[in-house]
This record gives structure tokens, C-alpha cells and sequence, in this order.
């Protein structure tokens, strides 16, 4: 039996059939601090302190190590408070983006208050690393319906917050979004807390890879955009460092794959009109 050959959904730089953004949201500290039911459980704020403390060097390690960028969306609260860390991820090359300030959930603010944190997450962030983010990302994936908008206004090529579709297309406000999954996410795979109570039973990483490998193979034959997105404070354990070069490398020895940062991926879908394939039958 013949196995199905998809036309590809996307035209990527030099004959790639896939495009791979790595991700890291170094949520750190704000994932407890955010949270009222664990802004004092030291223990807690001590498992989120070992991402940007611990976590990120060793990533950032590994990175140079397979010769990979990365995208790192950072709460603008962990770039104050861990200035070293910001800027060695700028000085790696690294793109840096806007995870909001204190990893607020943006329904629960008002357009002004949200707009505030975007202005000030803006200016935080380009003072520590002197550039201006032109990437955004929402807090646990989750944007209001003027979110786009507020992008737009202030000049943000990209946001990689919605789950749509699995290549890169354009908002109304002409924002590229680039999506991304819950399947390729290590909180669902890694996180725990006992109390407060977060995650499930952390998962063995041969699982995981697994998982995470099949959705590339498919991604690939599809000709997608593997967006693979991961927190410090779960991926930066010793065991989870070798999944990720075990993985990496093994995306690497396919060939034809594209290793790209956000802004990479949005700028070639700007200045390459028609390097998508439509198969919505709504798109018209």
C-alpha cells in the first residue's frame, strides 16, 4: 500500500521541508508568584528560582554546543531580577521576546492594564539587552480579542500564543502569528507541585521523546513548523538536557529541516508572499 504523500504547507528557505523554533519560556519565579495560592511556599519559588539560575546556563551550554538559536520568552519581572541571565542569552545570539511582566493572564486585565505591561515589559526588556522585542508570546498561551491590536500598535512583527494551524499565517492586524500545541509543551509532560497542586506524575523521557519525535516526523513529511516550546525550570534538569540534544541532533541528521528563531520565521513569511499553502475550505 501506498503511504500518503502530502503536498507541503509551506515553501521554506533552501528546499527545507520543516521549519524548528525551539522555545523557552523562562517563567521562573512568576509561575509561583502569579499564583496567590503559592506566593509563599518557598519550596515552590525555589523549583521555579532553579530555571533562570540553574536551567538556563545549562541550556544555553547545550545550544552552543549543537550550534542551534533559540527564542526566549521572558517575563519582563525575570529579566530585572536575573539582569546576568537576560543578558547572556542576548550576548548567545538568542532572540529574546515579551512574556509579560509577572506572567499575568491576560483575561483577567483590563486594555489598560494590559496595555501598561506591554509598555513596560517593552522598555525592560530593551534596556537589559538593547534591542526592542519584536515577539510576543501570552502567558499560558491565552490572548484577548484586542491583544492583535495592541501588537500591532506597538510594533511587534510576530505573536506565538494561538494554536490555529501549524504554519505561520497573518492576523488581521497584518501580526504574524506563529502557533504552536500543547502536545509539543513540557509542562503537560514534566511539571509537578504537591501543593499547590500542578502537573501530573513527571513522565519518562523516553516517552517523551517519543512523542515529540513523531510529531516532527509528521511535521516534516506535512511541511510544517515545529514549534517546540519549553520552561527552564522543567527542561534544564540533567535528564531532560539529553533529551534535548538526543532530540535535537536527531532533527539535525534528518537534513532539509530549517533551525530558525521567531522572528526568522516571521520575516520569511513577510518577504515571501505565497509560501503558503491554504487547505482551509473557509479561506476562500
Amino acid at each position: 500500500m501506498n503511504r500518503f504523500q502530502p503536498k507541503p504547507r509551506f515553501l521554506w528557505p533552501g528546499g527545507a521541508r520543516c521549519a524548528v523554533m525551539l522555545c523557552f519560556d523562562v517563567d521562573g519565579e512568576t509561575t509561583a508568584l502569579s499564583e496567590p495560592a503559592a506566593r509563599l511556599r518557598l519550596s515552590t519559588i525555589s523549583q521555579c528560582e532553579y530555571g533562570p539560575k540553574i536551567g538556563v546556563p545549562r541550556l544555553l551550554e547545550v545550544l552552543d554546543h549543537l550550534g542551534v538559536r533559540a527564542t526566549f520568552f521572558i517575563p519582563s519581572y525575570i529579566a530585572e531580577h536575573h539582569p546576568k541571565m537576560t543578558s547572556e542569552i542576548a550576548s548567545a545570539n538568542h532572540e529574546i521576546g515579551v512574556h509579560g511582566y509577572l506572567h499575568e493572564r491576560l483575561p483577567t486585565l483590563s486594555v489598560e492594564e494590559e496595555r501598561a505591561i506591554l509598555v513596560k515589559s517593552i522598555s525592560i526588556l530593551e534596556e537589559l539587552t538593547g534591542r526592542r522585542p519584536v515577539g510576543y508570546r501570552a502567558p499560558w498561551f491565552e490572548i484577548n480579542p484586542g491583544t492583535p491590536l495592541l501588537l500591532k500598535e506597538h510594533g511587534f512583527l510576530y505573536d506565538s500564543s494561538l494554536m490555529g494551524d501549524d504554519v505561520p499565517y497573518r492576523l488581521d492586524t497584518g501580526v504574524i502569528e506563529i502557533p504552536g500545541q500543547w502536545l509539543l509543551e513540557d509542562w503537560e509532560q514534566f511539571a509537578f507541585n504537591a501543593d499547590p497542586p500542578w502537573g501530573f506524575v513527571p513522565e519518562n523521557c523516553e516517552k517523551v521523546y517519543d512523542l515529540w519525535w513523531r510529531e516532527f516526523e509528521a511535521m516534516f513529511d506535512f511541511g510544517c513548523c515545529f514549534v517546540l516550546t519549553m520552561h527552564p525550570w522543567l527542561m534544564g534538569r540533567p535528564s531532560r538536557v539529553r533529551l534535548l540534544e538526543r532530540l535535537v541532533r536527531d532533527i539535525q541528521a534528518k537534513a532539509e529541516v530549517w533551525f530558525a528563531t521567531g522572528s526568522e520565521v516571521a520575516e520569511w513569511f513577510n518577504g515571501n508572499p505565497g509560501v503558503r499553502r491554504e487547505i482551509d475550505l473557509d479561506a476562500g
